[in-house]
């Protein structure tokens, strides 16, 4: 989603009464301004709720509540934990996840954004991942043997002058 527009205001919702993450959330996102972009976003949140802030599996929150990782999603879909978010995703939305996976993925190898050049070899990345069940070594390997990754110009380093 898009950042917040400029008028919406900092995250302080009277949020008095609300016992769960999901309450909290719910006042907030009551806001016309908000409620578009939660609708989007809450539902991949509240789906790896499971996962404390550093990525541990948890089955209560930092309150000692139970988590809650049922979700509906934006399409009316629902979904339970990080389990039922993979199953949608690979039912409804592969594509869209595997084209994005490689975009972030070969600009985090190039370090710098993706251009319109690379378009081709994004093209190369997808069908290799599809011809070959997904695995994340043949994403590896289509990176590092490609023109954009083996021929890098020097970038500029600052260096230690310990």
């Amino acid at each position: 989603p898009p950042p917040p527009p400029d008028e919406v205001p900092a995250i302080e919702p009277d949020v008095r009464g609300a016992k769960t993450r999901r309450e909290i959330l719910a006042k907030h996102s009551n806001s016309k301004t908000c409620a578009e972009c939660h609708r989007k976003i809450d539902p991949l949140g509240f789906g790896m709720e499971s996962f404390d802030p550093i990525g541990r599996l948890r089955d209560k929150d930092v309150g000692g509540r139970r988590i809650d990782d049922a979700v509906t999603l934006p399409g009316g879909e629902t979904a339970k934990g990080v389990d039922g978010l993979i199953k949608y995703i690979e039912e409804h939305r592969k594509q869209e996840f595997v084209s994005n996976f490689c975009r972030k993925f070969l600009g985090y190898a190039l370090g710098r954004s993706v251009e319109l050049s690379d378009r081709q070899l994004l093209d190369e990345m997808e069908q290799a991942l599809a011809a070959n069940d997904y695995r994340f070594s043949v994403l590896v390997m289509k990176v590092i043997e490609s023109p954009q990754f083996r021929n890098q110009r020097a970038r500029d380093f600052v260096t230690s002058t310990r």
